[in-house]
């Protein structure tokens, strides 16, 4: 972004010029801007050879144009429905400098006023909506009295037109690139001038939700029930529109060391309630105690490789705790529960195969011993 002779950005003369390039700068940014600083002017936007303009007073969208046909005030009404291609010729023979298409409509009762007024507020949106799908183009914002020589406006706030815009955007790059690191870190804070009449939807609720100051936008995606590109769409929104700040960004390396060595002590722990349920199993039938738990081992392999692929057993029992920490590392979501999951089914899975071979007696006899030596990891099974 630059700014024109009037001086420096957001300040001097009531004609000065603040322009740049989208790659600089994000439309959704630039809006925020004009809102925050209140703002009267024009904002001319352009793509090629697409150029629209959205008129500024006082920080509010009062206007739109645009040089598309099908953006057009009696085109859209005819596109969706709303007049005949019969009246919208008719009335298209009557336009004249000084009588506007939208007059001779309701002159011609084929719209009401209250229709006119909507459609107009309608074309506004849906102008502003289009320009936010743009990952190219230019910008520049005359400042000054905003003269829109219309006299139907309406009056639209930037959040309000960033909520909707942006949710309808099917473009997962562009918010990969306005969020360009998935270990930044955001909070949530309360705009000093918050929006009002937001409709916020229920999957918006739960990703800002998950956002607590200490999870990374990877973590968020992670636990988020709606999917990646939805979830990131969802934070830049509230990010627009300033419910979102970043805090800081994640040392993935020293996170990771972290929760590897939390890992290992997990599974340590886990590996003495095995070690000790492979020697109750070696006292009752012997060596071929290894043989029973490596066969259930081979069907865990099977059906959740992603913690136990290459895991073997060691001679007291345990599981090899270097393979599964391998696995882990390559492991993309909530690492953690995953791993508890996989220890839990091995545990059951060594149960089951004294039950099986000993009987239900002896199944109940270890169940009581890690009941009362292991509150902290045993689970029960179901």
């Amino acid at each position: 972004m630059s700014a024109g002779p009037g001086g420096e950005l957001g300040l001097g003369s009531p004609t000065q010029q603040i322009q740049g390039d989208f790659n600089e700068l994000g439309l959704p940014e630039i809006l925020d801007y004009l809102r925050t600083t209140s703002k009267t002017g024009v904002l001319l936007v352009r793509n090629g050879a697409v150029t629209k303009t959205l008129h500024f007073k006082n920080g509010l969208v009062v206007f739109a144009a645009s040089n598309l046909p099908q953006e057009r005030f009696g085109e859209m009404l005819l596109n969706e429905g709303k007049i005949t291609s019969e009246q919208f010729d008719a009335a298209g023979k009557m336009v004249t400098r000084g009588k506007r298409l939208g007059k001779i409509l309701v002159e011609q009762r084929a719209i009401t006023p209250k229709d006119l007024w909507n459609e107009v507020r309608h074309q506004v949106q849906e102008i502003s909506y289009s320009i936010l799908a743009w990952d190219s183009g230019s910008f520049q914002f005359l400042e000054g009295e905003e003269r829109t020589g219309e006299n139907i406006t309406t009056s639209l706030t930037v959040p309000e037109l960033l909520l909707e815009g942006l949710r309808r955007i099917k473009d997962p790059a562009l918010f990969q690139r306005r969020i360009p690191s998935m270990d930044i870190v955001f909070e949530r804070v309360l705009p000093a001038n918050r929006p009002t009449g937001l409709r916020v939807e229920e999957y918006e609720k739960h990703v800002f939700h998950l956002v607590d100051g200490n999870r990374s936008v990877n973590e968020i995606c992670d636990l988020s029930e709606i999917g990646e590109f939805e979830t990131l769409k969802t934070l830049y929104v509230f990010f627009t529109i300033g419910y979102l700040h970043v805090r800081r960004r994640k040392d993935r390396f020293a996170e990771e060391q972290k929760e590897m060595a939390e890992f290992k002590d997990l599974i340590k722990n886990y590996n003495e309630m095995f070690t000790f349920l492979y020697h109750y199993l070696l006292r009752e039938v012997g060596p071929i105690a290894e043989n029973i738990l490596e066969k259930y081992l081979g069907r865990l392999k099977t059906t959740l490789p992603e913690v136990f692929a290459r895991v073997t057993l060691r001679s007291n029992g345990a599981l090899s705790e270097e393979r599964i920490l391998e696995n882990l590392l390559a492991l993309g979501g909530p690492r953690r529960t995953s791993l508890v999951d996989a220890l839990n089914e091995y545990l059951y899975s060594s149960l089951l195969a004294i039950r099986r071979t000993l009987g239900p007696e002896h199944e109940q006899r270890v169940l009581q011993t890690l009941r009362s030596t292991r509150k902290d990891l045993f689970h029960e099974p179901v």
